[in-house]
């Protein structure tokens, strides 16, 4: 398929998009350990938005396989909307072990690191939200996120969430086919005790058969501008 956008997203910024139906999206941690949180909407509704616990619980099992609710998402494995129909599928993922991405927890945002004392500063919430208000969304319409690349797990014993470095190495991504026109939203995460102990920048590629009008419509919070091509 034809590379149609590239775009490297600076740390702790945000960046918006349409990805449309079968297009390819593919986000790279360049320097690896590097956090990305990401949004989706339905382009034609936006109030339709993913669900990540019903990507984890409402996945349709292979004919015979038992139905279990996931803590994880991996490889082949389809985000759901709010009301259960497909967004995108992962078609691939680099880093291993594969699925280190949380679909538990929600994003950072000011009042989590005014909280802690870690300063006055946007965090992933705010990123995604001036991300996206071209598009006509308001703060209070993101959805939890999917958290690319965060190693955030439960550890039983302790009954606790713990934070540790994420797994992905310089180059690894993942890639997502649309299986809708999506607003992507993301977060070139803030938080470096989530992401090795600082913040780098990603890079995100769309691949498709075509040019479409939706790839002229991306929004970021940086002044710099993505590179279209083709």
């Amino acid at each position: 398929m034809k590379l149609l956008l590239q775009h490297t997203i600076p740390p702790k910024l945000g960046f918006a998009l349409v990805v449309a139906k079968a297009q390819m999206l593919r986000i790279i941690d360049l320097e690896g350990k590097q956090v990305v949180d990401m949004a989706l909407f339905n382009a034609a509704n936006p109030r339709e938005k993913l669900s990540t616990s019903y990507s984890r619980t409402r996945y349709m099992p292979k004919p015979g396989a038992d139905y279990i609710p996931r803590d994880k998402l991996i490889e082949g494995d389809i985000l759901l909307s709010t009301i259960c129909n497909p967004m995108m599928t992962i078609i691939k993922e680099t880093p291993e072990p594969k699925g280190v991405h949380d679909v538990h927890n929600r994003m950072c945002n000011r009042i989590y690191y005014e909280m802690y004392n870690l300063g006055s500063r946007d965090g992933c919430h705010e990123n995604i939200s001036k991300a996206v208000a071209p598009y006509g969304l308001l703060p209070e319409d993101i959805p939890d996120t999917m958290d690319l690349f965060m190693n955030y797990h439960h550890d039983c014993a302790s009954g606790r969430w713990v934070i540790e470095e994420p797994v992905s190495k310089p180059g690894d991504y993942i890639e997502f086919r649309a299986e809708m026109d999506c607003i992507v939203a993301l977060s070139n995460c803030p938080n470096e005790a989530a992401s090795g102990g600082r913040c780098t920048p990603v890079k995100l590629e769309v691949y498709g058969r075509d040019v479409t009008p939706q790839n002229t419509m991306a929004r970021q919070t940086s002044k710099t501008q993505p590179t279209c091509l083709g």
